[in-house]
């Protein structure tokens, strides 16, 4: 009877239910891949992160096509006009969407509110206007990596997502495509 009360006493103990360090790798032993920085290292590191400070933007959502997406793309753009991008390309029989440059892209434009007639020019510029857009502050805790990368990086970065979507009206079903659409 004592082993058994003193083994319900260490399973209830409140060192077996406290909440444990994050650990990046799960191993018992605390081993890690020697090329690889150990948790301490890696926690580190994330709390250096976070510590950074973040830009205030704000962005604009905007449809183009594949035509359109070298000139609002090029490094040289991003960084004279003080822009950042997010694009997600469309797939081919998606609404908005067709082949080449026909293609659709979902593009997000963020940039700091003190930028804001420079980039609205600029793009006009390049032929596209996104003034009449609607205007949307980023979220300073974001939960979207690319928003948390473009509001803590000094300079204009340009994400692009490798999967392609496709845009529905809400009483749409989603195309189903054959296998071979997709090995060509």
């Amino acid at each position: 009877l004592k082993l058994a009360v003193s083994l319900l006493q260490a399973t209830m103990s409140p060192q077996m239910w406290a909440v444990t360090d994050p650990h990046i790798y799960p191993s018992a032993d605390g081993w890690a891949p020697p090329a690889l920085p150990s948790n301490q290292e890696i926690l580190k590191y994330r709390d250096e992160v976070d510590s950074w400070p973040k830009k205030t933007l704000v962005k604009r959502f905007c449809l183009l096509r594949a035509r359109d997406m070298d000139r609002i793309t090029s490094p040289q753009a991003l960084e004279e006009h003080q822009y950042s991008l997010s694009c997600i390309p469309l797939a081919p029989w998606s609404r908005y969407s067709g082949e080449g440059d026909e293609r659709g892209w979902m593009v997000w434009v963020y940039y700091q509110p003190q930028d804001e007639q420079k980039v609205l020019t600029a793009w006009e510029q390049m032929g596209t206007n996104i003034g009449q857009k609607e205007r949307m502050a980023v979220d300073p805790d974001s939960a979207h990596e690319d928003e948390q990368i473009i509001m803590t990086c000094q300079q204009q970065t340009h994400h692009v997502s490798a999967w392609e979507h496709e845009l529905l009206f809400d009483d749409e079903e989603p195309k189903v495509q054959p296998d071979s659409e997709y090995w060509k």
